[in-house]
């Protein structure tokens, strides 16, 4: 008999002992994540081809599963509740497969199995942040340690310098206050801010884009600033660089000593650009235009900030962090509640809006076995239900109430926007922005707005962390911040 041969039996027709040892190894590789495409198609011989190791490979998985299920159960509960039910505590029912012959099930256990449990291939990052100085952040999108992978998102630098390396090769210092958004490996977005690069001859084509124009490298050193309203300035430092204007379609080049000024309507040559670069020249000229900006936080005015806990869950506080969580339990589960004081706008219509939350580790929970999280930010459309107190607040009074923690009552509630924390990442500022946070705040009523953050991310077992970011009465941390562009009147 050749061991290797899955398609032998012995006389009794059951397979080889071999082949059995070598079924459970790679079982086990698949659900510890240590399995390659060799595994796979190996595994699949093994499962598709010999009826005995179908059954072994149902009745392995089967109890993978089983022993999975109990655990989810108890993960977030003390350790002496768990004793207390243990006497008690109903036998779960077994999970049977159904009656479909036997190769189907495999075949599907095996394919669902491979889906879960097999990695997947990593967003590969646009840039690298490499270092900063005397650094500031606001509510960026992106991770802000130095030697952070970046992916595609917004940079808001309040002020010092920031230097990002694109996977290109282009090199780039963010000088706050500015904005930058990566698109791409060799290409960013400047809303407003200044910047210089250095871009080496594998990174030609770098393009920098800003509201009114395009500036494509083409092996060179320059300087590019933008205000808010898109009015900007290009120096070339060393080298050419080519301007494309976005209305007007006019192209420009531009080498070394060279700068051009960028309004909405044209590009326009400068001269004298071989002395001092003079970067807010335009924004000088006209003050008065730039838009208002309004910074409001949920401790301001009649401002509250909350979170409800499901019944059930007799541990695991916090009086400074606002706690989030979704997991398959019905204990533990947690949502959180912000509400904004907009009298102070008055009639003021808002024109860009960004809500950011600076998340710190809570200690519940295990981050190392927290995969990417994805949140989720509504709108309380109900103005009827604005009246909350963070003193009386509970999990099924709580306004938009919904029994699953990923989600709100949709009937009483909008969803404005979504951020994402990397896998094993509890702390940073995270943000939304975008015309649906814009348009409900400029459609509220009462001139309070309450907004509504759930984790839509569940995750297998309670033994993750618990996600928490600055309430009220945090010691260091910001509490929730809107950040309101105002429209012109």
């Amino acid at each position: 008999m050749n061991p290797l041969d899955p398609n032998e039996e012995d006389a009794s027709g059951v397979s080889s002992p071999d082949s059995q040892t070598e079924l459970r190894e790679l079982c086990n590789g698949l659900l510890d994540g240590d399995f390659t495409a060799e595994d796979r198609a190996r595994l699949e011989v093994l499962v598709l081809g010999h009826p005995a190791l179908r059954r072994l490979y149902v009745e392995i998985m089967h109890q993978h599963a089983s022993l999975r299920q109990s655990a989810t159960r108890l993960g977030d509960v003390p350790l002496a509740e768990v004793l207390k039910t243990l006497p008690g505590e109903p036998v779960s029912k077994v999970i049977r497969f159904p009656s479909w012959p036997l190769q189907i099930a495999a075949a599907l256990a095996l394919g669902v199995a491979i889906w879960l449990f097999v990695p997947r291939p990593a967003e590969k990052p646009l840039a690298t942040l490499v270092e900063t100085n005397g650094a500031r952040w606001d509510n960026s999108s992106l991770p802000t340690t130095p030697g952070s992978h970046l992916k595609a998102g917004r940079l808001r630098l309040e002020s010092g310098v920031a230097r990002l390396v694109f996977q290109s090769g282009a090199e780039v210092s963010l000088e706050g206050p500015a904005e930058l958004e990566l698109k791409g490996p060799n290409a960013c977005f400047l809303y407003s801010g200044a910047l210089t690069a250095h871009v080496p001859e594998q990174a030609h084509g770098f393009t920098v884009a800003t509201a009114h124009a395009q500036l494509i490298d083409h092996g060179t050193d320059f300087g590019i600033s933008a205000d808010p309203g898109g009015r900007g300035q290009v120096q070339v430092l060393k080298g050419e660089v080519e301007l494309r204007h976005d209305r007007s379609g006019e192209t420009r080049r531009l080498a070394t000593h060279e700068s051009a000024a960028i309004t909405a309507d044209r590009l326009t040559q400068v001269k004298g650009a071989e002395g001092e670069p003079d970067r807010y020249a335009f924004l000088r000229s006209s003050a008065s235009a730039r838009p208002a900006t309004v910074t409001l936080t949920t401790a301001g005015g009649t401002g509250d900030a909350a979170y409800v806990v499901s019944p059930n869950s007799p541990i695991h506080f916090s009086d400074t962090l606002l706690l989030v969580k979704n997991a398959p339990t019905k204990g533990y589960l947690r949502k959180a509640y912000l509400r904004f004081d907009l009298a102070s706008l008055r009639d003021r219509k808002v024109a860009a809006a960004a809500l950011s939350l600076n998340f710190e580790a809570t200690g519940f929970g295990y981050a190392s076995l927290t995969g990417e999280c994805t949140f989720a930010v509504y709108g309380l459309t109900d103005d009827a239900q604005d009246d909350w107190s963070a003193e009386t607040l509970t999990w099924e009074t709580a306004p938009a109430f919904s029994p699953n923690a990923g989600t709100v009552d949709t009937s009483k509630a909008v969803k404005l926007g979504t951020f994402t924390t990397p896998r094993g990442v509890v702390s940073g500022t995270f943000a939304i922005e975008g015309q649906a946070l814009t348009t409900f705040l400029n459609a509220d009523i009462n001139r309070r707005a309450t907004l509504i953050v759930v984790r839509e991310t569940s995750e297998p077992s309670n033994n993750g962390a618990v996600h928490g970011f600055a309430g009220n009465h945090h010691p260091t941390l910001a509490p929730p911040t809107l950040k309101l562009t105002l429209a012109d009147r």
